[in-house]
């Protein structure tokens, strides 16, 4: 079979799929003696459908269904639309920008999609298209049946080897991070893993207790980006905007907890916002700089300075 031929029965599938779901809940095992594929092809192409906005629940074991506000009816869409629509929407996501901007208003026309309760995670901007990513379909497959995984981790402190209970799949700037705790350690202990750091990973017969309900969205919380899941204490930002920085924090919510007052004479606003780490709101300062400042606390005025000073002491060299 050639790769065109396996690349084309993989949509065929994909787009059946999508039209069974509409119809309400299938069963893998049903899809998989149907269309003659393995277990695992079938769970590929329900997490491909799931991460390409067609948010999937799971009312009980190897039963998946459309979540709550997920439809293919809103557009009444054709075969061969809804297949163009799911090329189109995996294409998009890798070109980022305005493009993805425009495809992602569209699409969210056409699904109606709410957040489900899937094992990916997207915090902030939902820009890439995961599938293409190492390692992904097996922590998928592990979370959601509660496996151990070991793996070999090349952290910044050197590479080891590592059991690890894993919850949630982030993704964040381009990046994936895998959410979970040490085997042996505390269970609400969570870490954060940059999934392309991971050298090798094998899925162990081993099962964890998963984390009771509500605990992983607590951790994750109001983040808006990787650097504020499972920080420090929260830290009550200040900030005074002008000019082009004023007009993007009113029209844009890009810090956790923001509050924006209403513009002063001189067009400047004062924003508010509850952070976690400091460097949720550092890039963006530095974005935006001379238009943006720091009113509170000093001493993210003073790692921000501290940054630039940096900067300008290895441009100097």
């Amino acid at each position: 079979m050639s790769k065109k031929d396996s690349g084309d029965k993989k949509y065929y599938r994909v787009l059946n799929i999508l039209n069974r779901l509409n119809a309400g809940p299938v069963r893998m095992a049903d899809l998989s003696a149907e269309f003659g594929v393995s277990a695992r092809s079938i769970q590929r192409d329900l997490e491909r459908i799931n991460l390409t906005g067609f948010h999937l629940d799971t009312p009980q074991r190897g039963v998946y269904a459309f979540a709550e506000g997920v439809s293919l009816k809103n557009f009444n869409l054709s075969n061969e639309q809804l297949s163009v629509l799911v090329l189109m929407r995996e294409m998009a996501g890798g070109m980022g920008g305005a493009i993805k901007e425009a495809f992602d208003k569209v699409f969210a026309r056409a699904t109606a999609s709410a957040s489900g309760e899937s094992a990916f995670y997207a915090v902030g901007d939902r820009a890439l298209n995961p599938l293409t990513r190492k390692f992904y379909e097996d922590i998928t497959f592990a979370i959601e049946r509660s496996k151990k995984l070991k793996v070999s981790y090349a952290s910044a402190k050197g590479a080891g080897e590592r059991v690890l209970c894993p919850v949630k799949l982030l993704a964040s700037e381009n990046f994936f991070y895998m959410l979970a705790s040490l085997d042996g350690g505390r269970a609400d202990d969570f870490r954060k893993y940059r999934v392309d750091r991971i050298r090798s990973l094998e899925i162990l017969p081993d099962e964890f207790p998963p984390p009771r309900p509500g605990l992983v969205k607590k951790i994750i919380g109001q983040a808006t980006t990787i650097w504020g899941v499972n920080e420090g204490k929260k830290i009550k930002i200040e900030l005074k905007a002008s000019g082009a920085a004023a007009d993007f924090l009113q029209s844009k919510e890009i810090l956790p907890a923001q509050k924006v007052s209403c513009p002063g004479a001189d067009g400047s606003v004062a924003v508010k916002a509850v952070i976690r780490h400091p460097m949720e709101v550092v890039p963006l300062v530095l974005h935006w700089m001379p238009e943006i400042t720091i009113t509170g606390p000093l001493e993210l005025r003073q790692e921000v300075k501290s940054r630039i000073n940096a900067y300008l002491k290895k441009t100097a060299a």
